[in-house]
């Protein structure tokens, strides 16, 4: 049940509630047709049909200087009702962009949800509430070829399928996981600190279920010698029965978050998981001109480090560096070390140089879009075998 009055604030658990019902035999409080809104960073050119409801083609609205909104009405199905209807748009805005990794959002309230047909005036309402830079320096690519928008209505048709099918624990569990990539995508322009930790958070919040400490703690070599000394030395015992306290209150949280992903997004399939950052703009260019050679967009570059290109204990490195920098954002505020929070040429990883004197420090970072891209696939591979 959400509130009587939402009030232009978003509490989740209540969109995970509207999305699907727990009671099958529920109904809402006020039945009747109504609307909910999906706000893109892309145009949709064609409706989506993803099983649940229907999203209408993008209206495009222009904003003052290199703004646009891009806007798409969704059909709701039956069992949201009237009664803050928006809370399903807000639930299948973070599915979309959790699963296309491409920023979307939806209104805070039910104002616009009940009318079929919307006026110049309501779509302009809509359109403040998320503009889109559609040109000049970090301007975004907003058009997105026939098939790659296909693929996108494929793969969260299935997505939301499988939300359906879940037993009902796991699907909150998947939902709140999704909606924290939802929220890390969302929020990148603004931080990229607080996106790098949501990305991490989404993965940890999962790995701590799917990975039990039991699994990955350690136990010192020589614990059993000291098990040994301390029986005739009180001091020593002490010293010993601390270490052991202290060790069991270790969760082991960076050993389970490494372990899940190199179980769940193995680096064999890294190249399948993360796109290049040029793709949706290869793709688009190679349809609208099929003669003109173009994958030179999304190649490797001769300086440009795969995963193949990098050993097992390289690879568990900067995965656990990534996690230590989540770590350092959490408790000290520091951002994490990248220098390019958008990288057009590097597909996988960044490197950062620090001098000191004449010794150079190189450190391999993940980029943001691979840890998007880990995330995703890793949480979603866990359900698969999980159902």
């Amino acid at each position: 049940m959400s509130r009587g009055v939402t009030s232009d604030h978003v509490l989740f658990d209540e969109c995970i509630d509207a999305f699907r019902r727990e009671n099958e035999n529920s109904h809402p409080l006020d039945s009747g047709e109504s609307y909910s809104f999906l706000l893109t960073s892309f145009e949709l050119t064609n409706e989506w049909d993803l099983g649940v409801c229907k999203v209408f083609r993008t209206v495009r609205v222009t904003l003052p200087g290199a703004y646009s909104a891009f806007i798409s009405k969704v059909k709701n199905p039956s069992w949201v009702g009237t009664h803050n209807s928006h809370l399903f748009g807000i639930a299948l805005s973070a599915i979309v962009s959790s699963v296309t990794l491409k920023v979307c959002k939806s209104t805070r309230d039910e104002h616009l949800c009940r009318r079929s047909d919307l006026s110049e005036s309501d779509m302009q309402q809509l359109a403040i509430l998320h503009p889109i830079l559609t040109a000049g320096t970090g301007g975004r690519n907003t058009f997105l070829s026939q098939a790659r928008q296909a693929k996108m209505q494929l793969e969260i048709a299935s997505i939301i399928s499988k939300l359906m099918s879940l037993e009902y624990k796991k699907y909150r569990i998947l939902m709140q996981s999704l909606r924290l990539i939802h929220l890390s995508v969302s929020t990148k322009r603004d931080d990229f600190g607080l996106a790098y930790f949501l990305a991490i958070s989404a993965i940890e919040s999962v790995a701590q279920k799917a990975i039990s400490r039991n699994t990955v703690k350690k136990k010192h070599p020589d614990e059993k010698l000291w098990k040994e000394k301390s029986i005739n030395d009180p001091c020593f015992k002490g010293v010993l029965e601390a270490y052991l306290e202290s060790r069991g209150k270790n969760e082991y949280l960076k050993e389970r978050f490494v372990r899940f992903l190199l179980k769940y997004s193995p680096a064999d399939k890294w190249l399948e998981y993360v796109e290049h950052p040029m793709q949706d703009l290869e793709e688009y260019f190679q349809e609208m001109n099929p003669s003109r050679y173009i994958d030179h967009f999304t190649g490797k570059s001769c300086l440009e480090k795969y995963p193949e290109d990098l050993t097992v204990l390289e690879i568990d490195s900067v995965l656990s560096d990534a996690y230590v920098h989540r770590s350092c954002f959490v408790h000290r505020g520091e951002q994490p070390p990248h220098t390019n929070p958008n990288p057009l040429v590097n597909r996988f990883f960044q490197e950062v140089r620090e001098y000191d004197g004449y010794n150079t420090k190189v450190a391999i970072l993940p980029n943001y879009e691979l840890l998007l891209g880990l995330a995703k696939n890793s949480i979603l591979n866990w359900v698969g075998e999980t159902k």
